[in-house]
């Protein structure tokens, strides 16, 4: 499934669809038209996207096809014609679809994009050579012109009487 991946491109508009139960597993845990699609190694949006964009009547003879293909489900979890009218029916409307394009999505930035982009770069590599120079030029311990004044009381800087 690659859901994960195409979660910035789909809404919540499918969220009642997909969260609509259609029984009973053999467990009697719920089964919701997301868990049989998944039990179906289908990705349960990329699905939902393509019967939103069917007719409603074609919709509704895949999701019969889909259910009766599901492993060891009881019958009453395989929608009859008419459960399954009812479940297209929640899926959104094919003109308030709001499902972006993964063209548009992943397309190459545009000119602005760009520049802005080429901007924040060239900042970045400014502040870099403008630390590096800093780092390079600041006093610290050895580095300085100015060697530490001696103390008074080492021997190697007391002169000798004659």
């Amino acid at each position: 499934m690659a859901h994960a991946a195409l979660s910035p491109l789909i809404g919540p508009e499918f969220d009642k669809f997909l969260c609509a139960s259609i029984g009973e597993d053999r467990n009697g845990t719920g089964l919701s038209v997301l868990s049989a699609l998944a039990r179906l190694d289908v990705d349960p949006w990329q699905e939902a996207t393509c019967l939103a964009r069917m007719p409603r009547d074609a919709a509704a003879a895949r999701m019969i096809e889909l259910m009766e293909a599901l492993p060891h489900a009881p019958a009453n979890a395989i929608p009859s014609a008419m459960s399954a009218v009812d479940l297209v029916a929640l899926l959104p409307k094919l003109n308030a679809l709001d499902v972006r394009s993964s063209d548009r999505a992943f397309a190459a930035p545009g000119l602005r994009e760009t520049r802005v982009l080429f901007a924040l770069s060239a900042f970045a590599v400014m502040i870099l050579i403008v630390c590096a120079i800093s780092a390079n030029f600041s006093p610290g311990p050895g580095n300085g012109a100015n060697p530490p004044a001696p103390r008074g009381d080492d021997s190697s800087t007391a002169m000798t009487r004659r």
